[in-house]
């Protein structure tokens, strides 16, 4: 027979061991941010359930490795330095970076009617040097400058 405490113990271990393969943590996490239905980033998150959106039926082995890169550098920021017009058919958008490094951002950008509808819209990579502002143009067609109203660039540029 065996004794209580070696069967407790034994117990103890096994839903140790359950719980570490279904991956629950009691040092639950979670990073990330939540900026806009455009955010081009996934939330990292530790151990758990976390979301009712996920399937609570499937089994996903644990991670081995920790060799995962962050990145340090922060998203800079963006703004419109000047709107298209008819005489310049192009949006100046001028881009800052923060960080001590050169860092390459990725800039959001519309160009909206007077109800505010999307005429066009654009996705714009560009490369700032380290505490330094860079500039971008966006071209904006005929058709777009018949109808536009305003130019709009997200206030955040992402780091890519």
């Amino acid at each position: 027979m065996h004794s209580r405490g070696r069967v407790l113990k034994f117990t103890a271990v096994m839903a140790t061991v359950v719980l570490a393969l279904t991956g629950f943590s009691s040092g639950h996490k979670s990073s990330g941010r939540h900026k806009s239905s455009h955010s081009h980033r996934d939330s990292d998150s530790g151990g758990g359930c976390s979301s009712s959106s996920q399937d609570h039926d499937s089994y996903t082995p644990p991670r081995t490795t920790s060799t995962r890169r962050t990145s340090t550098l922060q998203d800079g920021t963006a703004r419109v330095v000047s709107c298209a017009t008819k005489a310049t058919p192009y949006t100046t958008v001028e881009v800052s970076n923060p960080n001590s490094s050169r860092a390459t951002f990725e800039i959001e950008f519309s160009f909206t009617d007077t109800s505010g509808r999307t005429l066009s819209s654009a996705d714009k990579r560009i490369t700032v040097p380290a505490r330094g502002t860079s500039k971008i143009k966006v071209q904006a067609s005929g058709a777009v400058l018949a109808k536009l109203d305003r130019c709009w660039v997200e206030p955040e540029a992402d780091v890519v």
